[in-house]
């Protein structure tokens, strides 16, 4: 079991657990917003990923080092994806670069993205992988954003993966915390951070 790391600010916390093969990561936030504005970031986060990925650059994967070489251990060059609206799944390819190592080139990843809105309030986005040449065995991200008293919201992101033989041997609980884990709490914040934007920008 990887020990809890405190997350900038005493109201966030991150925790990853690594079982069977699999890391079970939580990351949990709150923040002060209205639902109307959680639908609204919720809306356009589905509506980018499954129409214009390349916008998701700009606030929900802004910082996590997917549209540059930033990262020293491991490399993701994300490539245009098609998004099958007959199926509702979207075919993403992307390079995997090991450095000093070795690239996996156009590797394929296929997903399928989803919110679900509840009657306690709460509203959930999904992603699940469905299929992965062999990057992944299986793979499940979901933000659940839950509404809380005195106008706050509590947002939970959960992420379980299991990977393909290569990289379950490479990325170590270590590797798993510097690779991984600080962009789970990353896209949380970017979705945190676009939410409270837009609650100022709806009350000025």
């Amino acid at each position: 079991m990887i020990s809890p790391t405190l997350a900038a600010g005493t109201d966030s916390t991150i925790t990853t657990v690594y079982k069977n093969g699999e890391f079970i990561s939580q990351y949990k936030t709150t923040f002060k917003v209205t639902n109307k504005t959680v639908g609204n970031v919720t809306d356009h986060l589905i509506n980018d990923f499954h129409h214009s990925p390349e916008n998701l650059f700009n606030w929900a994967l802004k910082g996590l080092g997917l549209e540059d070489k930033k990262n020293a251990e491991l490399i993701f060059v994300v490539k245009p994806s098609h998004f099958d609206e007959k199926t509702g799944i979207t075919h993403g390819h992307f390079d995997v670069l090991v450095p000093h190592f070795t690239t996996f080139k156009d590797v394929k990843v296929d997903a399928i993205a989803a919110k679900k809105n509840y009657k306690s309030g709460e509203t959930k986005v999904s992603v699940d992988i469905i299929y992965s040449s062999f990057l992944l065995k299986n793979g499940v991200a979901a933000i659940t954003i839950i509404p809380q008293n005195g106008g706050e919201q509590l947002l939970v992101a959960d992420v379980k993966l299991k990977f393909g033989w290569f990289f379950n041997i490479f990325i170590t609980k270590k590797r798993y915390k510097s690779i991984i884990e600080w962009r789970i709490k990353k896209f949380s914040e970017n979705i945190k951070d676009e939410c409270e934007r837009r609650q100022g920008n709806y009350t000025h």
